[in-house]
């Protein structure tokens, strides 16, 4: 694993059941003493260091589970805690969290690897970089039988519609709340915690996975990919806006299935079971035509007068050309040659074939097509909700059970008229039918433990999962919401 491989700490890790309430306890007790407090903390101050403990050792847990060398990054400073802001962990405070941190670390429940520090001078810092130790995993694992799958999210603190500035470094922009930001709030938690009802996980052998990890890390560490890892426990989503513009964005991101090699979705299963994929063919181009009231005639990705010019370059150029603003730079792998046409011939010629919407081209209109997308899907999601089933968007695209692709397309196509008033095509990718003999189509927790180690992590996970439905007090759904 290459060097400083980190990620942020996250805050809005959630568990309660028995075992972990009794070690957190106990953590905190020992906190306390060594801290040679006369008396305990009380009302809201325990309450705070007992969320900043749990959060710690939850998020400690699953970077070990996702890979033993990932380190996690726990901001230190004062300011990052008291500077008012919607996006940050509302029930979490300085004192709280620097007491956990301390008491954690000296107990030798945690590890630095590396301490942080800030330049006022030339600007440069780091954050401290944390792993669990020996210590804490034993713990977690024994006493706590704590499991990826107990493993959810808060619902209270955490800021799900996302508006960023139009900075290249695409901060976090406040904003007061409208009418439409409620909505879009309200409808995005009742999608949340439906997906926290069930597992969904990825349908392939340890030695695949751990290629798989590698893969994406490697990708990551080459500004190819958003995540380094797969984190099960990440099945919530958050909306993102940009350029403080409510129109532009609002796609729905954060679910780890949305991360993996798109040749990987067709083993995501939901509770065991196959998926199927159906995207939308031609959304933004459809999308495009619908705007200025026509329709799409063929192939959008295909010039009828250059059928020997491969569909995937003129759909790769076409979509940088409608979210471009300004000129497009010619990519190194455009042959002229092979095409026949120059770099700007080639672009010419894809406005020519889209002429209704020529204008579109080159003015970052993407980022309002993925408004109108992002829509479409919430409805989407909102309709399988309805019916009590799993729906896992990927832009534009969605997952569901494999018995379910007839409804699917059904919904899409439906919805996606009722927002543009007209039709769209929409196509189907066939899920991995888990294999027999596995344990993966039964329920019964003695058939899995006798399973083949091939995929003894899938099946592990599902064994974990199926033992919080019989003991539903180890629920992983978060806490109700409240404020401090």
């Amino acid at each position: 694993m290459p060097a400083e491989t980190s990620r942020p700490l996250d805050m809005h890790r959630w568990s309660d059941y028995p075992e972990l309430r009794n070690c957190l306890t106990e953590l905190i007790q020992e906190i306390e003493a060594q801290e040679g407090r006369q008396r305990k903390r009380a009302g809201k101050d325990a309450q705070r260091l007992r969320d900043s403990v749990r959060c710690l050792v939850l998020d400690l847990y699953v970077a070990w589970k996702t890979s033993p060398d990932l380190e996690v990054a726990i901001p230190l400073g004062n300011t990052y805690y008291t500077k008012r802001t919607r996006y940050r962990a509302l029930f979490i405070r300085y004192q709280s969290i620097k007491a956990a941190f301390r008491g954690l670390r000296d107990l030798g429940y945690l590890k630095v690897l590396r301490t942080g520090f800030n330049d006022r001078v030339t600007g440069v810092g780091r954050v401290t970089r944390i792993v669990a130790t020996e210590k804490l995993i034993e713990l977690l694992t024994g006493k706590a039988r704590l499991t990826l799958p107990a493993i959810g999210g808060r619902v209270d603190g955490v800021e799900t519609i996302i508006l960023r500035d139009a900075s290249k470094q695409k901060k976090l922009k406040e904003y007061d709340d409208t009418d439409e930001t409620i909505a879009m709030r309200s409808a995005l938690a009742r999608i949340n915690e439906h997906l926290q009802r069930h597992w969904v996980d990825l349908y392939i052998t340890d030695a695949e996975f751990e290629k798989l990890q590698q893969r994406m890390q490697a990708d990551y560490q080459k500004d190819e990919r958003e995540e380094p890892f797969i984190d099960f426990t990440r099945r919530s989503l958050v909306r993102i806006f940009n350029n403080e513009n409510w129109k532009e964005g609002g796609r729905f991101y954060r679910g780890w299935w949305q991360s993996v090699p798109k040749k990987y979705r067709r083993y995501v299963t939901i509770n065991t079971k196959r998926t199927v994929e159906v995207d939308y063919s031609g959304l933004h181009p459809t999308l495009m035509y619908a705007e200025v009231g026509t329709a799409l005639e063929g192939d959008a990705y295909r010039l009828p007068d250059r059928p020997d010019i491969p569909r995937d370059l003129v759909k790769t150029t076409f979509n940088k050309m409608v979210n471009a603003k300004g000129s497009v730079r010619k990519p190194p792998e455009f042959d002229s040659y092979g095409v026949g046409l120059s770099w700007m011939e080639f672009q010419q010629a894809i406005a020519e074939r889209h002429k209704p919407i020529a204008r579109f081209f080159n003015t970052g209109h993407g980022l309002r097509l993925q408004r109108r997308d992002a829509d479409i899907a919430e409805q989407v999601m909102l309709r399988f909700l309805e019916m009590g089933y799993c729906c896992l968007p990927v832009h534009d695209s969605f997952l569901v059970h494999h018995g379910l692709d007839a409804e699917l397309k059904q919904i899409m196509v439906k919805e996606f008229g009722l927002i543009t008033g007209q039709t769209i095509p929409v196509t189907l990718t066939e899920g991995i039918e888990p294999a027999r003999g596995t344990g993966l189509v039964s329920s019964d927790i003695e058939a899995i433990l006798n399973r083949d180690d091939e995929y003894g992590g899938y099946n592990s996970r599902w064994e974990d999962w199926l033992k919080l439905q019989i003991a539903p007090e180890r629920s992983a759904l978060g806490p109700p919401s409240h404020h401090y």
